[in-house]
Formats: structure tokens, sequence, C-alpha cells
């Protein structure tokens, strides 16, 4: 399932994986966690820590160091209950805070999400929070930002995973992408392969967290759900091939794609559904 963290009433983060059940109700993920956390320097420069997932500052190709900084996370971490199968909300008003991370981990800076520039959960899971600090601010206090990959990874690519909200780290190398996923009412185009087995057994607290190339540093994708068991498309998200074919694989994690957000960058500074050859699903109406 979805895997956002549980806010408990204690102040510790929660340690289950989100499963979005009857009533918004979240529960456990279900699957090993089999890799230890990877927690070299350098590893968290860039990530964030939002209430209950992860998310990593990302800066376009020809932004401004007086433009306002950008998180990337996933659209089902900035609304309870969650968006809906064909939901979009641009430009809503936020109030959120982001805690911002060094490369060891640290809290380097504590901003504030002002704007909720982009959410869907359609085609793929992504979410745009734009903050009130500028990446000129972001320098001065030591937060790098992260670049996206014009494209996404192919089988056999080396990843890593690092989780912000737990600063720690997985890696592992992934296994191809799914055709289509489907989870509940949300369907989800091109999801990246991330083998629990491998070394990718994500927990709640990693959604939202960059799915990072190892060999480019680039962010490739955005971690978002995960095998747990149960019925499949429901509790545990499912995988459809081309000929229609549907299948649940056991001990399997996902990420959703982040390339398409570079397809629509106004001259590669402003991101804007309106341009040509935006991929992304626009509102309805």
């Amino acid at each position: 399932m979805l895997v956002a963290a549980v806010r408990r009433a204690v102040a510790v983060p929660g340690a289950a994986l989100v499963a979005a059940v009857i009533g918004a109700v979240l529960g456990a993920l279900l699957a090993p966690v089999g890799a230890s956390a990877v927690t070299a320097e350098g590893r968290f420069a860039g990530t964030a820590r939002l209430p209950g997932c992860s998310g990593a500052v990302v800066r376009w190709p020809a932004a401004l160091d007086t433009d306002r900084a950008v998180v990337l996370t996933n659209g089902h971490c900035v609304r309870q209950p969650f968006l809906g199968a064909r939901e979009v909300v641009v430009g809503e008003k936020r109030w959120t805070r982001v805690e911002l991370l060094d490369g060891r981990g640290r809290v380097a800076l504590v901003a504030r999400a002002v704007r909720l520039q982009y959410a869907s959960m359609y085609r793929t899971d992504v979410a745009l929070l734009r903050l009130r600090e500028t990446y000129a601010d972001l320098a001065g206090r030591g937060v790098t930002p992260l670049s996206l990959a014009a494209e996404g990874p192919s089988r056999g690519d080396r990843i890593r995973i690092p989780s912000g909200y737990w600063t720690e780290q997985r890696a592992c190398t992934t296994s191809g992408t799914a055709y289509r996923l489907h989870e509940r009412e949300w369907d989800w185009w091109r999801s990246i392969r991330l083998p629990a087995r491998d070394g990718c057994a994500i927990r709640g607290g990693y959604s939202g967290s960059p799915i990072v190339s190892r060999k480019t540093g680039l962010v490739v994708g955005v971690a978002n759900t995960g095998y747990v068991g149960g019925r499949r498309c429901i509790d545990s998200a499912c995988e459809e091939n081309r000929s229609g074919r549907v299948v649940m694989r056991r001990h399997m994690n996902y990420g959703q794609q982040t390339s398409w957000l570079l397809g629509c960058l106004d001259a590669g500074r402003t991101f804007d559904l309106d341009v040509t050859g935006c991929r992304l699903p626009t509102p309805r109406g």
C-alpha cells in the first residue's frame, strides 16, 4: 500500500507503511526490511522531511537563485483523504512545515511550503510544493537541491532511495517498469519496480523519497507504494501488462516516474501545464 507514515499521538515518527483502507485508516507494511540502512556522508543532501512523508528539494534546469525553491513528494502525501482517481490540484495555498536536511541528515533549515503547485495520483503519484524560501536562502544554510533525469531508469540500473523522514537509505537494482500499476481506484503508468529482497524494502515514511541513480546522481523517480499481501489491486498494488494480464508481485515495491515534470517547464524554469508536450494530467473543466 501507499507508503506514507502514520502520525501517532507520540512525537516519534510512525513506523508503519501506509495502507489506504476503508475509512482512510493507514496500516502497516508487512514486507520484510531485509537491507541495512545506508548512512554514508552526503547521502541525504537535498532530502526533506514532511508530515508523515519524505521529499526532496529539486531545482529546474534554468532556475535562478532568486526563484522560490520547490519540494518534490507524492500526491498522496499532501492531502487526507487521498486525491481521487482523476483529481488534479493546481495552485492551492498551503502553510506546511518542511524540514530540509544537509548531507549528513541533520536539519539544516525549517522551511515553509506556501503553495501546492501541483498534485495528482493519476499516471504518476507526484506533488510539487513551493517554498517561501529561495534557492539562495537554501544555499546559505547548506541545502543542496537535486536535479531530475530526462528519462526514467532501465532494467538493471543501480539506484538509491534516501528517506528524509527516517534519515536512512535503501539501495537496489531496478527490475524494469510495470506497464500499468493499479491500487484501489488509482492507476499509474510505467511504475518503477523496486525489489524488496534486493535491498529496497522500504517502510512507512519513505513515501515521496527520491529515487536517485547511483551512476548520475539524478532523480529518476519517487517512491510511493509496496507489497503488503492481502487482496490483489486493493490491499497491494497489482501490475497489468500490455495484454491485460494482471498480477500481484510478492515483495515488490514501486516508484513513479518524474521525468515527465521536465516536459512541463516553460523555458526550463517555470512549471506550466500548458507547455506544448506536457504529459501530466490537467484539472478537469
